[in-house]
Protein backbone atom coordinates (compact mmCIF):
# COMPACT_ATOMS: atom_id res chain seq x y z
CA UNK A 1 0.00 0.00 0.00
CA UNK A 2 1.06 3.41 -1.21
CA UNK A 3 1.68 5.79 1.71
CA UNK A 4 0.22 9.45 1.38
CA UNK A 5 2.45 12.29 1.52
CA UNK A 6 1.32 15.64 3.35
CA UNK A 7 2.27 18.95 3.44
CA UNK A 8 3.04 20.67 6.74
CA UNK A 9 3.09 24.80 6.56
CA UNK A 10 3.66 27.51 8.98
CA UNK A 11 6.58 25.26 10.69
CA UNK A 12 8.87 27.75 12.97
CA UNK A 13 12.19 28.91 11.13
CA UNK A 14 10.71 28.97 8.45
CA UNK A 15 10.75 24.54 7.87
CA UNK A 16 8.18 23.86 6.52
CA UNK A 17 7.80 20.27 5.09
CA UNK A 18 6.44 17.50 3.15
CA UNK A 19 6.81 13.73 4.44
CA UNK A 20 4.66 10.75 3.76
CA UNK A 21 2.42 9.56 7.04
CA UNK A 22 1.23 6.22 8.22
CA UNK A 23 -1.68 5.39 7.49
CA UNK A 24 -4.11 6.36 10.55
CA UNK A 25 -1.53 8.18 12.81
CA UNK A 26 -3.04 10.61 14.64
CA UNK A 27 -1.74 14.27 16.27
CA UNK A 28 -1.92 13.28 20.13
CA UNK A 29 -2.21 10.57 22.41
CA UNK A 30 0.94 8.41 22.59
CA UNK A 31 2.71 8.74 26.08
CA UNK A 32 6.30 8.53 25.74
CA UNK A 33 6.56 11.19 22.26
CA UNK A 34 9.13 13.36 24.43
CA UNK A 35 11.46 10.41 24.13
CA UNK A 36 14.54 10.39 22.37
CA UNK A 37 15.46 13.80 20.28
CA UNK A 38 12.04 15.09 21.77
CA UNK A 39 13.77 15.65 24.74
CA UNK A 40 16.17 17.54 22.80
CA UNK A 41 15.23 21.28 24.84
CA UNK A 42 17.00 23.99 22.50
CA UNK A 43 14.54 22.35 19.51
CA UNK A 44 10.97 23.25 18.94
CA UNK A 45 8.47 20.38 17.90
CA UNK A 46 7.47 20.68 14.54
CA UNK A 47 5.45 17.24 13.97
CA UNK A 48 4.06 14.39 15.89
CA UNK A 49 2.11 11.65 14.80
CA UNK A 50 1.15 8.65 16.94
CA UNK A 51 -0.80 5.21 15.83
CA UNK A 52 -3.96 5.16 18.25
CA UNK A 53 -3.55 1.50 18.98
CA UNK A 54 0.36 0.85 19.54
CA UNK A 55 3.18 2.39 21.10
CA UNK A 56 4.80 3.64 17.75
CA UNK A 57 5.14 7.71 16.37
CA UNK A 58 7.01 9.73 14.24
CA UNK A 59 8.39 12.86 15.77
CA UNK A 60 9.84 16.08 13.48
CA UNK A 61 12.40 18.31 15.35
CA UNK A 62 14.04 21.52 14.19
CA UNK A 63 16.20 24.81 15.52
CA UNK A 64 18.68 27.36 14.14
CA UNK A 65 21.59 29.09 15.26
CA UNK A 66 23.78 25.57 14.06
CA UNK A 67 27.13 27.17 12.60
CA UNK A 68 29.88 24.83 14.02
CA UNK A 69 30.85 21.10 13.76
CA UNK A 70 29.55 18.43 11.57
CA UNK A 71 25.97 16.98 11.21
CA UNK A 72 26.90 13.90 12.48
CA UNK A 73 28.72 15.64 15.53
CA UNK A 74 25.95 17.38 16.55
CA UNK A 75 23.98 14.08 16.53
CA UNK A 76 26.21 12.20 18.75
CA UNK A 77 26.66 15.19 20.87
CA UNK A 78 22.76 14.95 21.23
CA UNK A 79 22.54 11.32 22.01
CA UNK A 80 23.24 11.02 25.45
CA UNK A 81 21.40 13.68 26.89
CA UNK A 82 18.45 12.46 24.79
CA UNK A 83 18.76 8.91 26.77
CA UNK A 84 19.97 7.56 23.28
CA UNK A 85 22.35 4.32 22.30
CA UNK A 86 23.49 4.47 19.24
CA UNK A 87 23.97 1.65 17.36
CA UNK A 88 24.83 2.68 13.65
CA UNK A 89 25.53 5.82 11.72
CA UNK A 90 26.40 7.35 8.27
CA UNK A 91 25.59 10.01 5.67
CA UNK A 92 22.55 9.35 3.16
CA UNK A 93 19.82 11.02 1.36
CA UNK A 94 16.73 11.80 1.93
CA UNK A 95 13.63 13.49 0.02
CA UNK A 96 12.44 11.95 -3.31
CA UNK A 97 9.45 14.01 -4.53
CA UNK A 98 11.59 17.32 -5.94
CA UNK A 99 15.00 17.12 -4.20
CA UNK A 100 17.31 14.85 -2.30
CA UNK A 101 18.56 16.41 1.27
CA UNK A 102 22.04 14.92 2.29
CA UNK A 103 21.55 13.94 5.87
CA UNK A 104 22.60 11.85 8.79
CA UNK A 105 20.85 8.18 8.70
CA UNK A 106 20.88 6.39 12.18
CA UNK A 107 19.74 3.74 14.96
CA UNK A 108 19.58 3.85 18.50
CA UNK A 109 17.97 2.65 21.47
CA UNK A 110 15.90 4.40 24.21
CA UNK A 111 14.62 2.89 27.82
CA UNK A 112 11.18 4.49 28.44
CA UNK A 113 10.31 2.73 32.33
CA UNK A 114 9.82 -1.02 31.36
CA UNK A 115 10.01 -0.06 27.29
CA UNK A 116 12.86 -1.17 25.33
CA UNK A 117 12.25 1.61 22.05
CA UNK A 118 14.13 0.97 18.45
CA UNK A 119 14.57 4.55 17.04
CA UNK A 120 15.03 5.52 13.28
CA UNK A 121 16.56 8.86 12.96
CA UNK A 122 17.07 11.63 9.93
CA UNK A 123 19.11 14.72 10.75
CA UNK A 124 19.99 16.88 7.98
CA UNK A 125 20.93 20.85 7.68
CA UNK A 126 20.15 23.17 5.62
CA UNK A 127 20.96 26.98 5.88
CA UNK A 128 22.12 26.80 9.96
CA UNK A 129 19.03 25.24 10.49
CA UNK A 130 18.91 21.68 11.94
CA UNK A 131 16.15 18.99 11.16
CA UNK A 132 15.66 15.71 13.17
CA UNK A 133 12.93 13.34 12.14
CA UNK A 134 12.55 10.31 14.66
CA UNK A 135 10.45 7.22 14.24
CA UNK A 136 10.33 4.68 16.83
CA UNK A 137 8.45 2.05 17.92
CA UNK A 138 8.30 -0.77 21.53
CA UNK A 139 10.71 -3.75 20.29
CA UNK A 140 8.04 -6.36 19.77
CA UNK A 141 6.73 -3.80 17.15
CA UNK A 142 9.65 -3.35 15.34
CA UNK A 143 8.96 -6.06 12.18
CA UNK A 144 5.29 -5.06 11.64
CA UNK A 145 6.15 -0.80 11.87
CA UNK A 146 9.68 0.61 11.65
CA UNK A 147 9.82 -0.48 8.16
CA UNK A 148 6.79 1.81 7.25
CA UNK A 149 8.10 4.41 9.70
CA UNK A 150 11.09 4.67 8.18
CA UNK A 151 9.60 5.23 4.69
CA UNK A 152 8.28 8.32 5.91
CA UNK A 153 10.76 9.98 7.86
CA UNK A 154 13.38 9.06 5.15
CA UNK A 155 10.88 10.89 2.49
CA UNK A 156 10.89 14.17 4.33
CA UNK A 157 11.44 17.27 2.10
CA UNK A 158 11.71 20.62 3.07
CA UNK A 159 9.83 23.31 0.81
CA UNK A 160 12.27 26.02 0.77
CA UNK A 161 15.74 24.89 1.05
CA UNK A 162 18.51 27.48 1.35
CA UNK A 163 21.23 24.85 1.09
CA UNK A 164 23.95 23.07 3.21
CA UNK A 165 25.91 25.11 5.09
CA UNK A 166 27.95 22.42 7.39
CA UNK A 167 29.62 19.07 6.86
CA UNK A 168 27.81 16.12 6.85
CA UNK A 169 30.59 14.40 8.70
CA UNK A 170 34.63 14.88 8.57
CA UNK A 171 35.01 11.91 5.85
CA UNK A 172 35.86 14.88 3.54
CA UNK A 173 32.85 14.21 1.45
CA UNK A 174 30.90 17.21 -0.13
CA UNK A 175 27.25 16.55 0.13
CA UNK A 176 24.74 19.20 -1.91
CA UNK A 177 20.94 19.17 -2.59
CA UNK A 178 19.79 17.51 -5.45
CA UNK A 179 17.40 18.24 -7.44
CA UNK A 180 14.94 15.65 -9.11
CA UNK A 181 14.66 16.34 -12.85
CA UNK A 182 11.21 14.39 -14.22
CA UNK A 183 12.70 11.84 -16.63
CA UNK A 184 9.84 9.85 -17.97
CA UNK A 185 11.75 6.65 -18.85
CA UNK A 186 12.51 6.50 -14.87
CA UNK A 187 10.36 5.54 -12.55
CA UNK A 188 8.31 8.48 -10.45
CA UNK A 189 10.24 10.56 -8.41
CA UNK A 190 7.68 10.27 -5.40
CA UNK A 191 9.21 6.73 -4.83
CA UNK A 192 11.95 8.09 -3.10
CA UNK A 193 12.91 4.48 -2.29
CA UNK A 194 13.88 3.86 -6.08
CA UNK A 195 15.26 7.86 -6.56
CA UNK A 196 17.35 6.90 -3.70
CA UNK A 197 18.46 3.51 -4.57
CA UNK A 198 19.38 4.77 -8.67
CA UNK A 199 21.36 7.99 -6.51
CA UNK A 200 23.15 5.29 -4.22
CA UNK A 201 23.81 2.56 -6.80
CA UNK A 202 25.50 5.77 -8.87
CA UNK A 203 28.03 6.76 -6.96
CA UNK A 204 29.30 3.17 -5.46
CA UNK A 205 30.05 2.48 -8.70
CA UNK A 206 31.96 5.83 -9.04
CA UNK A 207 33.73 5.25 -6.01
CA UNK A 208 34.32 2.07 -7.07
CA UNK A 209 36.41 2.35 -10.15
CA UNK A 210 38.10 5.17 -8.56
CA UNK A 211 39.35 2.66 -5.73
CA UNK A 212 40.54 -0.21 -8.04
CA UNK A 213 43.64 1.68 -9.22
CA UNK A 214 44.27 2.72 -5.29
CA UNK A 215 44.53 -0.72 -4.23
CA UNK A 216 46.53 -1.63 -7.19
CA UNK A 217 48.76 0.58 -6.03
CA UNK A 218 48.25 -0.99 -2.27
CA UNK A 219 46.55 2.51 -1.20
CA UNK A 220 44.22 0.47 0.69
CA UNK A 221 43.43 3.42 3.52
CA UNK A 222 42.74 6.10 0.51
CA UNK A 223 40.52 3.14 -1.39
CA UNK A 224 38.53 2.22 1.49
CA UNK A 225 37.87 5.71 2.41
CA UNK A 226 36.78 6.40 -1.31
CA UNK A 227 34.07 4.12 -0.92
CA UNK A 228 32.53 4.68 1.97
CA UNK A 229 32.51 8.09 1.60
CA UNK A 230 30.40 7.47 -1.59
CA UNK A 231 28.15 4.91 0.53
CA UNK A 232 28.61 3.25 3.91
CA UNK A 233 25.86 0.99 3.85
CA UNK A 234 26.12 -2.52 3.38
CA UNK A 235 26.56 -2.64 -0.19
CA UNK A 236 29.05 -0.07 0.09
CA UNK A 237 31.25 -2.47 2.26
CA UNK A 238 29.94 -5.53 0.16
CA UNK A 239 31.55 -4.11 -2.78
CA UNK A 240 34.89 -2.74 -1.25
CA UNK A 241 35.07 -6.47 -0.20
CA UNK A 242 34.94 -7.59 -3.56
CA UNK A 243 37.34 -5.21 -4.47
CA UNK A 244 40.03 -6.07 -2.21
CA UNK A 245 39.05 -10.40 -3.22
CA UNK A 246 39.38 -9.34 -6.82
CA UNK A 247 42.86 -7.63 -6.05
CA UNK A 248 43.76 -11.11 -3.98
CA UNK A 249 42.74 -13.47 -6.52
CA UNK A 250 45.24 -11.54 -8.68
CA UNK A 251 47.91 -11.81 -6.41
CA UNK A 252 47.29 -15.45 -5.48
CA UNK A 253 47.65 -16.35 -9.35
CA UNK A 254 50.79 -14.16 -9.63
CA UNK A 255 52.27 -15.83 -6.36
CA UNK A 256 51.09 -19.53 -7.16
CA UNK A 257 48.24 -21.01 -6.09
CA UNK A 258 49.27 -23.69 -2.73
CA UNK A 259 52.13 -21.76 -2.08
CA UNK A 260 52.12 -19.79 1.37
CA UNK A 261 51.15 -16.28 0.92
CA UNK A 262 53.16 -13.18 0.98
CA UNK A 263 52.70 -10.48 3.01
CA UNK A 264 50.46 -8.62 0.50
CA UNK A 265 47.82 -11.67 0.12
CA UNK A 266 47.56 -11.84 3.80
CA UNK A 267 46.72 -8.13 3.92
CA UNK A 268 44.03 -8.11 0.95
CA UNK A 269 42.80 -11.49 2.88
CA UNK A 270 42.25 -9.67 5.55
CA UNK A 271 40.57 -6.92 4.33
CA UNK A 272 38.41 -8.19 2.32
CA UNK A 273 37.22 -10.56 5.04
CA UNK A 274 36.94 -7.71 7.48
CA UNK A 275 34.77 -5.48 4.60
CA UNK A 276 32.32 -8.18 4.24
CA UNK A 277 31.87 -9.72 8.02
CA UNK A 278 31.33 -5.38 8.40
CA UNK A 279 27.81 -5.78 6.56
CA UNK A 280 26.64 -7.52 8.99
CA UNK A 281 24.17 -5.47 11.62
CA UNK A 282 24.37 -5.82 15.14
CA UNK A 283 21.54 -8.60 15.73
CA UNK A 284 18.37 -8.05 17.70
CA UNK A 285 17.41 -11.44 18.54
CA UNK A 286 18.94 -14.91 19.21
CA UNK A 287 17.29 -16.01 15.71
CA UNK A 288 19.26 -13.49 13.99
CA UNK A 289 22.59 -13.88 16.14
CA UNK A 290 22.11 -17.63 15.05
CA UNK A 291 21.53 -16.45 10.83
CA UNK A 292 24.57 -14.21 11.06
CA UNK A 293 27.15 -16.38 12.45
CA UNK A 294 26.18 -18.80 9.94
CA UNK A 295 26.38 -16.10 6.96
CA UNK A 296 30.07 -14.35 8.81
CA UNK A 297 31.25 -18.24 8.59
CA UNK A 298 30.21 -19.24 5.04
CA UNK A 299 31.77 -15.61 4.14
CA UNK A 300 35.13 -16.52 5.81
CA UNK A 301 35.09 -19.97 3.98
CA UNK A 302 35.11 -18.69 0.46
CA UNK A 303 37.98 -15.71 0.96
CA UNK A 304 39.60 -18.34 2.60
CA UNK A 305 39.26 -20.33 -0.44
CA UNK A 306 40.95 -18.23 -2.79
CA UNK A 307 43.75 -17.57 -0.31
CA UNK A 308 44.05 -21.42 -0.23
CA UNK A 309 44.20 -21.88 3.54
CA UNK A 310 43.35 -19.90 6.71
CA UNK A 311 46.02 -17.84 8.51
CA UNK A 312 46.39 -17.66 11.91
CA UNK A 313 44.99 -15.03 13.79
CA UNK A 314 46.70 -12.62 15.81
CA UNK A 315 46.41 -11.92 19.00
Amino acid sequence: MSLPRSTFPNRPADLDFSMKVPVGFVGAGLQGLECGIGCASEFECLLELSSPSAFAAITVMGGSGFAAGTVRERVVSLCPDCGITLLSIGPGYVGGLRKNHPAILFTGLHRLQSRELVISLVAMEDGGRLVLAQALCTRDLEPSFMRTLETCIYSIELLRHKGPTLNLDDNGGKYDIEIIDHEADLPSPESEAEVFARKQARAREEAVERARPMIAADRFDEAAMAVLSADDSGQGRAALSELFLEALREQVRKDGKGKPAKARALELYRRALHHRLSTYPDPHTQEEADRYSSGMDEDRAEIEAVLGYRPEEKT
